[in-house]
C-alpha cells in the first residue's frame, strides 16, 4: 500500500514537474531577440566646395551629364565659366553635350595663366540686391571652410524663394551632389546666385527674371532641415552674400 501510495505521488510531482517546470524554462529559452535596427540613412550635406578644393590642388576631369551646363560646372568647381571654356577650346555660346570631356586646372595653371594674360577693364555693374529669404540667416559664411560656400537661411517648407536681382536662369535641376533641387541665375558677366534645397522649381533654364521674382520654394533637398542655402559668386568665386543683400 505504501508502495502504491508513493508510486502515486512520484507520478503526480513527475507530471507537476514537467507540466510548469520544464514549461518555463522552454518559454525562457525560446524568446526572441530584438532586431538589429537598421543604421539611418543621413541626408547628404555641406558637400559644398569638395570637388573645387580636389581641383584647386591636383586638378580634374568632369565628364559631362544631362542637364549639365557650362555654368552649372563652373558652379561645381569654383571658378569662371569662362576660363573652362578657354582651357577646352569651347567658343560661344558655349554649347557642351553629354559625353564630353571637360578638363579643370589646377591652382598651378590658374596661376600662369593670371599672370600671363593681359589685365582687363573692371566690369561696372549696378545691380540692385533683395533677400532671397526674409527668414533667419543659421549659418554665416566662411569661404575656407567646406561647407560653408555661402549662407543658410532658416524657414518653412514650401516658403517663396525670390530672385536676388535681375538675371537669366542658367541651371534648374539636382544633378549638382549635396545642393538638392538647386536654381542658378546669370546677373552679368561677374555675378551669378544660386538657391539650394527647394522643394519647388518654379522657372526654367534660359529664362529672364527679374528681381524679387518668386522663383522656387523652400525645402529640405539633401539637407538635414528646411534651409535655403545662397550663394552669390563673383567671377567663379564665392563671396559674402550678406555684404550684398540688405
Amino acid at each position: 500500500m505504501f508502495k502504491k501510495n508513493f508510486l502515486s505521488v512520484s507520478i503526480i510531482l513527475f507530471l507537476i514537474f514537467n507540466t510548469y517546470g520544464c514549461t518555463k524554462i522552454y518559454n525562457h529559452g525560446q524568446k526572441k531577440s530584438l532586431p538589429d535596427k537598421k543604421p539611418r540613412k543621413e541626408k547628404i550635406y555641406f558637400t559644398y566646395g569638395l570637388k573645387s578644393r580636389k581641383a584647386e590642388e591636383s586638378g580634374d576631369i568632369y565628364i559631362v551629364k544631362e542637364g549639365d551646363s557650362l555654368s552649372s560646372i563652373s558652379f561645381l568647381y569654383d571658378v569662371s565659366y569662362k576660363k573652362i571654356a578657354k582651357w577646352n577650346n569651347i567658343k560661344k555660346p558655349y554649347k557642351i553635350r553629354v559625353g564630353d570631356t571637360i578638363i579643370i586646372k589646377s591652382n598651378k595653371f590658374r596661376k600662369k595663366n593670371i599672370l600671363s594674360s593681359k589685365p582687363k577693364k573692371k566690369f561696372k555693374t549696378n545691380l540692385l540686391w533683395v533677400r532671397p529669404h526674409n527668414g533667419t540667416i543659421s549659418k554665416g559664411y566662411s569661404y575656407s571652410d567646406i561647407g560653408k560656400k555661402g549662407i543658410d537661411i532658416s524657414g518653412n517648407i514650401g516658403d517663396k524663394v525670390y530672385s536676388a536681382s535681375d538675371g537669366i536662369v542658367v541651371y534648374t535641376g539636382n544633378g549638382i551632389k549635396g545642393y538638392g533641387k538647386l536654381v542658378i541665375i546669370k546677373h552679368n558677366d561677374t555675378y551669378l546666385s544660386a538657391y539650394a534645397h527647394t522643394s519647388k522649381i518654379l522657372v526654367k533654364e534660359n529664362t529672364s527674371v527679374k528681381k524679387g521674382q518668386v522663383i522656387a520654394n523652400l525645402g529640405d533637398t539633401d539637407s538635414i532641415k528646411p534651409i535655403l542655402h545662397f550663394q552669390i559668386r563673383k567671377n567663379g568665386k564665392s563671396v559674402d552674400p550678406e555684404k550684398y543683400i540688405p
